[in-house]
């Protein structure tokens, strides 16, 4: 092949490549399947835990289209290539989160637990909260998104939060991790260049807490009353703590929740660079543990 054919060939290559890749965010088709699976309480063999991730896997589906339309309005008012091809990325990345979660979704739907009716109502939450204001919508996503990018990073970080979930379900919860990870600042960037601002966007943060906070605490009731462990008082006390207590893992994350209200934050303030490289090798390297549910993906 003489150099002109090999500049030739590298280019078309490189044009079959999702534009997401070319900035580090690349939509990733991972196929779940939990058909033969035989996961019960599948965080800590905890019910409480168990629901309450199961609880925010019930709102990614409906949550996650969301903020694709957020994002997606404002697309064409950006000029930078670079964030261009990282739009695509975003929505590539969370189309397929969306898929993905469907199937875990499922799963619990299929044990008589009322997945798909917390699905059902939450879509008619986002409805109505979408008809409001396009720049209402993409503030709310910023504020998701940095909640998503933190539970993400600790995900990733700490080796007994991923191991206390079961061996077949975790494919799913470290890829969504990896991938919050790697595309935290694009609704952040969209926000910004297309002229969002301070206050409406720390004051859409203090509602969207709050309404996250009653969504969740609403569906974790629900998971759990259907199993009838609405009232297991010990393991309900123990997974309280193991979240909000003095060293739980959601009060640990509050100092890096709260630099959402300074007035100079970006996303990648936190610096998760290492922390990316090291999980893109181990899940999707030449000897990524995911590679075997990998299928081509190029989603716009």
């Amino acid at each position: 092949m003489t150099a002109a054919q090999t500049a030739i060939s590298t280019k078309a290559s490189a044009n079959r490549q999702p534009a997401g890749a070319r900035v580090g965010i690349p939509p990733r088709r991972v196929m779940m399947n939990f058909d033969n699976s035989d996961a019960g309480y599948w965080y800590a063999d905890s019910p409480f835990l168990t629901y309450f991730w199961s609880a925010f896997s019930v709102l990614l589906p409906e949550g996650e289209q969301f903020f694709v339309e957020a994002v997606r309005h404002y697309r064409d008012q950006i000029t930078d290539d670079d964030l261009k091809a990282a739009i695509s990325g975003f929505i590539g990345q969370e189309a397929l989160h969306t898929q993905g979660h469907q199937v875990l979704n499922d799963f619990i739907n299929a044990k008589q637990l009322p997945a798909a009716e917390l699905e059902s109502q939450l879509k008619i939450l986002l409805d109505n909260v979408g008809k409001i204001h396009p720049r209402l919508n993409l503030a709310a996503t910023i504020c998701l998104e940095h909640f998503t990018a933190l539970m993400g990073e600790q995900l990733l970080a700490e080796a007994d939060h991923h191991g206390s979930v079961a061996e077949d379900i975790r494919p799913l919860w470290m890829w969504h991790a990896l991938e919050e990870t790697e595309h935290k600042a694009v609704a952040w960037d969209v926000y910004q260049q297309t002229g969002g601002g301070y206050i409406v966007r720390t004051a859409t943060m203090a509602l969207t807490t709050a309404i996250l906070g009653a969504v969740m605490a609403y569906s974790t009731a629900r998971l759990m009353h259907a199993d009838g462990k609405l009232l297991n008082v010990r393991d309900n006390v123990a997974g309280m703590r193991a979240l909000f207590g003095r060293r739980g893992r959601m009060t640990r994350l509050l100092p890096k929740y709260l630099d959402f209200f300074r007035p100079s934050f970006h996303p990648n303030d936190h610096d998760t660079n290492a922390l990316v490289t090291e999980w893109r090798e181990k899940l999707f390297g030449a000897n990524g543990a995911m590679n075997g549910l990998l299928k081509g993906a190029n989603i716009h």
